[in-house]
């Protein structure tokens, strides 16, 4: 008997993107029950009206939650109090709660409604091929060990380009990544056999339910990036796998999520640096904190001679910052400073 699947979406002010992905998901190929959950991060544009116009002309029956600071979920409109699987639930957050926080709304809702045996984490910036999930699910029930897999992520706009295979490489020394198979062509991909990788890509992750109830949620100490990492170390101490479908296919656009950083516009490279040193310094003292003080010196270092060589001088600010509030937040949770 084919599984139930809960699909969640994450959109902040990114509603055009997050409906072509709906689009694609709407064409699915999948003979089983599949529900799209879109968790709306506090958008400030016309994001919330626009994705619910779209589900009220594709869905007869939608539900609609929100979201508030007691992470309690709130019906929205009559019949919508009912947990059951819905095709379409649209939630909505008082706050811009960031990846992790925004896709554990959807991923409680799930876990609540005890309805469903998975659930794929999608960005909001992919479309997917319409055999994806189908091959995804067949994938994970002939390999129950793996408790999370990446599809083949696919270069948005050269649609004969891998970004990666699944996922990528990680250094916790260096704090680099390295996307498996990146750039290689697609029409070669018969040629790779199953790649190693640390962690599995956000852009896409599909894992069971069981794994979710045991691990437990994304953790929201990351308000952006490492998310990922951090899950596939807590998936490994519990004696879980990750894995690579190879035939899964999904297309990303690749910096959407964060803001599609063109030149100019310094507010959103501002903040993607600011939460990439962050989250690299936290994630290094959760699982690697005997290389905390080298690894706080040379991604300093490194990442001021790149600066430097770029002439992105006004990057420094979101690396002092990302560096005085890691160092705050240490000696605040070691008791040397009161909060």
């Amino acid at each position: 008997m084919l599984k139930n699947i809960g699909i969640i979406v994450l959109n902040w002010q990114g509603w055009q993107d997050t409906l072509v992905c709906l689009e694609s998901l709407k064409a699915l190929i999948y003979p089983g029950n599949i529900s799209i959950i879109v968790c709306d991060n506090a958008s400030s544009d016309d994001s919330y009206p626009q994705i619910l116009n779209w589900a009220r002309q594709h869905y007869s029956e939608i539900a609609l939650f929100y979201q508030e600071k007691e992470k309690c979920l709130y019906a929205k409109e009559p019949g919508g109090n009912e947990l059951a699987p819905f095709p379409f639930i649209l939630i909505q957050t008082d706050s811009n709660l960031g990846f992790a926080g925004g896709n554990n709304v959807g991923i409680r809702y799930a876990l609540t409604t005890q309805k469903y045996e998975y659930l794929w984490l999608l960005n909001n910036d992919t479309i997917v091929d319409a055999y994806a999930l189908s091959i995804l699910y067949e994938y994970a029930i002939t390999h129950p060990g793996l408790a999370l897999i990446g599809s083949t992520i696919i270069d948005y706009d050269q649609r004969d380009t891998i970004q990666c295979a699944g996922g990528c490489h990680y250094s916790p020394l260096l704090t680099i990544f390295k996307p498996v198979l990146a750039g290689k062509k697609l029409n070669k991909i018969t040629q790779y056999e199953n790649q190693t990788i640390d962690y599995v890509f956000g852009a896409a992750m599909f894992l069971p339910i069981a794994a979710i109830q045991k691990v437990g949620l994304l953790n929201e100490e990351y308000f952006l990036f490492y998310e990922e990492l951090d899950y596939t170390q807590r998936l490994k101490r519990q004696g879980y796998d990750i894995g690579w479908c190879k035939n899964s296919f999904v297309y990303h656009k690749g910096s959407a999520s964060v803001g599609n950083v063109q030149e100019g516009d310094r507010n959103k490279l501002r903040r993607a640096n600011y939460y990439e040193n962050l989250s690299t310094l936290k994630y290094t003292a959760n699982f690697y904190p005997y290389l905390l003080p080298l690894v706080m010196v040379l991604r300093f270092v490194g990442k001021s001679l790149a600066l430097i060589k770029r002439r992105d001088f006004y990057l420094f600010a979101p690396l002092f910052k990302a560096y005085w509030d890691f160092i705050k937040h240490q000696l605040i949770s070691n008791g040397s400073v009161k909060n």
